[in-house]
């Protein structure tokens, strides 16, 4: 009597790849937000310490106001960059989110369809066992009485 063989089991190794590719996939997005929000709190960090500084020093020029308003237009336009591109990254993980899902419901379906099988099999190895038990019993009654 041979083992189990899951016929599809090239199948369910190929689904568990991409399962594996799309949570690869989802931890990067993930990783790409994190790296947004971090660079987020650096530039209001960054710009509450300019402030603060300017808020110290009485003595400024008319360059330094220059370079001032400039920085500030370069940190309004990077945080309106970085709060779009974190927008992105969630719409992104969504997405993924649900691609994910899918993958996994796809590789559960073919593990619920291989356990099916196997089980069937067993029953079947079982029956198979049981009905060479009861020959083989019947064989050795009639040797014995014959």
């Amino acid at each position: 009597m041979s083992g189990f063989q899951f016929k599809l089991q090239r199948v369910l190794s190929w689904r568990e790849s991409q399962l594996s590719i799309e949570e690869a996939g989802l931890e990067r997005l993930r990783f790409e937000l994190t790296t947004v929000e971090t660079a987020l709190q650096e530039l209001e960090s960054r710009e509450a310490k300019e402030v603060e500084l300017i808020q110290c020093d009485r003595s400024l020029k008319a360059g330094d106001l220059a370079s001032i308003a400039n920085a500030r237009k370069w940190v309004v336009f990077e945080r309106k960059r970085l709060q779009a591109h974190g927008a992105d990254c969630v719409r992104r993980i969504e997405l993924q989110t649900a691609a994910l899902m899918e993958t996994r419901r796809k590789v559960r379906l073919m593990e619920r369809l291989k356990e099916r099988r196997q089980a069937s099999w067993t029953q079947e190895e079982n029956r198979a066992l049981d009905d060479l038990a009861g020959e083989s019993a019947i064989a050795s009654w009639r040797r014995e009485h014959a």
